[in-house]
């Protein structure tokens, strides 16, 4: 090999890395998407993105039910079963463990990390 084709290498070898090191720092720096999902029963009807307000409705066994996302959070704000605990738990954000779950309509709304 020449001392051209050496350079050549070598630049292209040191193109590689910085290319590798770009995606890797983006990568570790980048944040995961916020997602929330909607289940009736063992399906999923409804995944959405927390970071986006939105209002969404879906039926469930009882009725309808509407759900609110504003600030990276989000709650049941209309729901038709008889006794409305589902909307009672309030503001939920994407780091909480606990769903909200309308028994009578057989929904759970919980948040997952993409």
């Amino acid at each position: 090999m020449s001392k051209k084709d050496l350079k050549f290498v070598g630049i292209i070898v040191a193109v590689a890395a910085l290319i590798g090191v770009i995606m890797l720092i983006v990568k570790l720096t980048s944040k995961p998407k916020e997602l929330g999902i909607v289940q009736h029963g063992e399906e999923v009807i409804l995944t959405f993105d927390i970071a986006k307000d939105a209002t969404y409705d879906f039926e469930g066994d009882y009725g309808k039910m509407t759900l609110e996302v504003k600030d990276h959070k989000f709650r049941v704000i209309d729901v038709e079963c008889p006794n409305h605990l589902c909307e009672q738990m309030g503001w939920i954000d994407s780091e909480s463990l606990i769903p909200i779950v309308c028994l009578p309509n057989g929904i759970m709304v919980s948040s997952a990390m993409e």
